[in-house]
């Protein structure tokens, strides 16, 4: 029974099926022992509140936390290419540093070999250590590892203790400036060879390291401090902290690198592999993943889980210097039935999500199995049709007429897989179905939202498309655990084009809560969409956007209401959930009026607008004629 797919998943799917689950499909839970990114895993995701844990994403649950509210470092919605980040204070009372910790774990050493990657903004130096991440109980005591900014402004690293100690040399860092930094260590190297810092895919320092094997240590697991009985604080930003308990061959350093290159928009200064997220080609920035080979190794297939929906396969054909990197830059993934020309077939229709391959390849080419999972596209319970339905689209810009490069050689499970590809061109590829009515695509919810209006909650949704579609349930919550039931509405069965609904909440909450929408088939099967944040309150608080209705070309203002000396993230999205704005503005008196200095004019359609602010949430539509 096919299910709505859910918009904005806020979790990465781990599928332990498939061995390349890592960041950017390189390596698995395995040796890859810590993912901490500040998009998934904190504790909050409200602009200006405090963290007291984020959760590792390798699936080895080496979770940080940090149960002294004084010493808990603050969430921040939009940083680095808009994305979040974990920021760190500069008290260096003692007791008072912000630092979050985990207890020993054996993963974290007893090993002949680490890679760590780290993205990091710092916004002070004062000549002592600034600590992204260690595992030591003191100085020198059972330290297996410290990444850190210290003297002259140096990146340092310590592996085994300090008796190694190297730094940058004459490369110095910044504040305010975003830094991928890496080191890589491997034992089995010459002593002399067996580490390594590189900075934005440029090897910055080769030092020397005794210890052939990092020893298992009974330390903790810190971040944001040397050790936890430090009160030297970090002061800056961290973004995504990654580690492995192996040395990584070039090739799989070199995707990783990519990856956080196009998610945070940090140039590489070498060994950039990937044009899909520059604006020329549309940013398509999301969740990339690759394939690739250098002299020293390679990685040759990525999870359809780290990609949010395609696999790779490499069958032969990838020499060194070769890559297929992948990326896409929608966060929904709808079966339209637009843009779909160049389809042969009756019904046709395809994902709306569309990954820019980047293939580099001197020689030989590069033939692949490339498999679309439905599951790791978000949705449960779908049959899907027979595989001569199914067809892999192409084209070299994003608009224009598709071509069909292949059809589907089966679909087991909720899978369609196509075998055997040679890829050549670089460009944008989906999934295409020439009969949705008999092989289906995910069928999913447009968008779904609840915003504040006359001390009422207003609740919109469309769909795209339904199949078996018996009714929808509208469900509020205080806790996001006990929810209650709003209201029910009937779906429309069966329908091919768009459908809107709209309910009220007369009685909200007051203060934060959350409302989701439950869709239930007529076999019983149900599935719910993200849970839409509503800050409800009986003051005089709030934002009012003007004018609205307003033209394309006018000036939008806010007006602030009972905010003064505060910062207030106001971020502006379409319905389907793109950003078109997102700065923070400090009001500094009531009711002060704030021009959005956007960029680019809105297209004609529903906006809605977020201002938050102190654990509290205001939104209101805005209609741009």
């Amino acid at each position: 029974m096919k299910h709505l797919l859910l918009l904005f998943l806020t979790f990465l799917i781990n599928d332990f099926a498939y061995t390349q689950t890592g960041p950017a499909g390189v390596g698995s839970s395995t040796n890859n022992v810590l993912w901490l990114k500040a998009d998934a895993g904190t504790s909050t995701t409200t602009n200006g509140a405090a963290i007291s844990s984020w959760a590792d994403q390798s699936g080895n649950s080496i979770n940080v936390s940090q149960s002294t509210s004084v010493q808990q470092p603050t969430y921040v919605s939009s940083l680095m290419n808009s994305m979040p980040a974990i920021e760190f204070d500069n008290n260096s009372t003692s007791g008072q540093n912000d630092f979050l910790s985990a207890a020993d774990n054996s993963l974290l050493d007893n090993t002949n070999g680490y890679s760590f990657f780290t993205v990091t903004r710092m916004k002070g130096f004062d000549g002592n250590a600034k600590s992204i991440i260690s595992k030591r109980t003191t100085i020198d005591v059972d330290e297996a590892f410290m990444l850190f900014y210290y003297s002259s402004n140096y990146f340092y690293c310590d592996i085994d203790g300090l008796g190694d100690r190297f730094n940058t040399g004459t490369y110095s860092y910044s504040v305010n400036t975003n830094y991928i930094l890496d080191v890589v260590y491997d034992g089995t190297l010459t002593a002399a060879n067996r580490s390594k810092i590189y900075d934005a895919e440029v090897l910055r320092k080769t030092s020397a390291e005794t210890s052939a094997t990092v020893a298992d240590k009974p330390s903790p697991l810190v971040i944001g401090a040397t050790h936890a009985s430090d009160n030297r604080p970090f002061n800056g930003y961290m973004s995504e902290i990654i580690v492995y308990r192996s040395a990584l061959n070039d090739a799989q350093r070199i995707i990783v690198d990519n990856y956080l290159s196009s998610k945070y928009n940090i140039a590489l200064s070498a060994n950039d592999k990937y044009q899909g997220d520059n604006a020329g080609n549309g940013d398509y920035d999301r969740d990339v993943a690759g394939v690739g080979q250098e002299s020293t190794g390679n990685n040759s297939s990525f999870a359809a889980s780290v990609s949010k929906g395609l696999k790779m396969t490499v069958n032969s054909g990838l020499n060194n210097g070769d890559y297929i990197i992948a990326g896409h830059a929608f966060p929904t993934n709808t079966q339209i039935m637009t843009d779909v020309g160049g389809m042969t077939g009756t019904n046709n229709a395809r994902w709306q999500r569309v990954w820019y391959l980047d293939i580099t390849n001197a020689s030989t080419n590069i033939n692949t199995d490339i498999e679309f999972d439905m599951s790791d596209g978000g949705i449960v319970g779908l049959t899907l049709g027979v595989a001569s339905d199914y067809v892999l689209l192409y084209r070299a810009g994003q608009t224009g007429n598709w071509t069909e490069l292949a059809v589907a050689n089966s679909t087991p499970g909720d899978r369609v897989k196509f075998n055997a590809l040679d890829l050549t061109n670089d460009g944008y590829y989906t999934i295409g179905t020439k009969n949705w009515t008999v092989s289906p695509l995910p069928i999913e919810l447009l968008n779904f939202s609840a915003i504040t209006k006359d001390k009422k909650v207003e609740v919109n949704w469309t769909t795209a498309s339904e199949v078996n579609n018996d009714f929808f349930t509208i469900e509020k919550t205080k806790d996001g655990i006990n929810f209650e039931t709003l209201s029910i509405v009937d779906g429309a069965g069966n329908s091919t084009t768009v459908k809107e609904y709209f309910d009220t909440d007369n009685d909200p909450y007051e203060g934060i809560s959350y409302y989701r929408l439950k869709q239930t088939d007529f076999n019983g099967n149900y599935s719910y969409s993200h849970l839409v944040p509503v800050n409800y309150y009986f003051g005089d608080d709030g934002i009012s956007v003007f004018p609205n209705p307003s033209d394309a070309d006018e000036l939008l203002t806010i007006d602030f209401a009972g905010l003064k000396d505060q910062n207030v993230l106001v971020v502006v999205r379409d319905i389907q959930g793109r950003e078109f704005y997102s700065k923070v503005n400090l009001i500094s008196e009531n009711n002060q009026l704030v021009a959005l200095d956007m960029e680019d004019r809105l297209a004609s359609g529903v906006y809605i607008v977020i201002a938050s602010s102190n654990n509290k949430i205001y939104s209101q539509k805005l209609i741009v004629k």
